[in-house]
């Protein structure tokens, strides 16, 4: 086990400045083969170094009490929006976002998967597991590093709940919200046979068809003779 390897220390201190230098030291030579953005780069290894020496700063500290954040109140008044400059070059974010940094690579086995393991071994030694109990604030640097290694927090680094607030006299009754009215059916006002046809009312051929078409002027009747032209024709003329 990695644990109880010579070069591995045992002051938790010192076991977690070991795990990232490597960590550092493995995306700095394998982050340029791999084609990653410089600055991104050092970003990385700025990140992890300011992780280490506040893990060194908390747990040189006496032991402390959890402490909740409460959430100051919003400003009622906003500033005008203006135009907001670029903003800088962060890290991403996500469950697992180094490992998915380092696709296909060298850097993916000696930089995520080394330091996942021994971060997991770091996690279960009962040492560490003391100091997380009396130093709880170390659990808001350790939480971020399981998320971009790909590790669920254990329960012991996980974020305390905040305690619920009881209702202070009669609780107001909720306003219910207005019911939007049931339209019916469209073929309820259509009478349907059996065998699909539909019979319609006056009523309903006018709403579907329209109204009637005017009257056809007198002039536009076509004309029909009052006479037997054949019968004239075979007469003949009179003389």
């Amino acid at each position: 086990m990695i644990a109880n390897a010579p070069f591995m220390p045992a002051d938790p201190t010192e076991r977690f400045t070991v795990i990232f230098r490597a960590l550092q030291r493995s995306v700095a030579d394998n982050g340029y083969r791999l084609k990653i953005h410089g600055p991104l780069i050092v970003l990385i290894w700025n990140y992890l170094a300011r992780q280490i020496a506040r893990f060194a700063r908390i747990a040189s500290r006496p032991p402390q009490s959890p402490r909740i954040r409460t959430r100051a109140p919003k400003p009622v008044e906003r500033e005008p929006a203006t135009a907001k400059p670029k903003p800088p070059l962060t890290l991403p974010r996500g469950f697992a976002w180094l490992i998915r940094l380092l696709p296909n690579g060298p850097a993916t086995v000696v930089a995520g998967a080394a330091a996942r393991a021994d971060l997991q071994l770091f996690m279960e030694d009962p040492i560490v597991l003391e100091l997380l109990a009396t130093h709880p604030s170390l659990g808001r640097i350790l939480r971020p590093l399981h998320t971009m290694l790909g590790l669920r927090p254990p329960q012991i680094i996980k974020r305390p709940r905040k305690p619920r607030c009881e209702p202070t006299g009669e609780p107001k009754p909720r306003p219910k919200r207005p019911r939007p009215e049931r339209q019916p059916d469209f073929m309820a006002q259509y009478k349907v046979n059996p065998d699909g046809s539909i019979d319609f009312t006056p009523e309903q051929l006018r709403d579907i068809l329209g109204p009637p078409p005017p009257p056809v002027p007198p002039w536009h009747h076509p004309f029909v003779p009052s006479f037997d032209a054949k019968k004239m024709w075979r007469k003949g003329p009179r003389g």
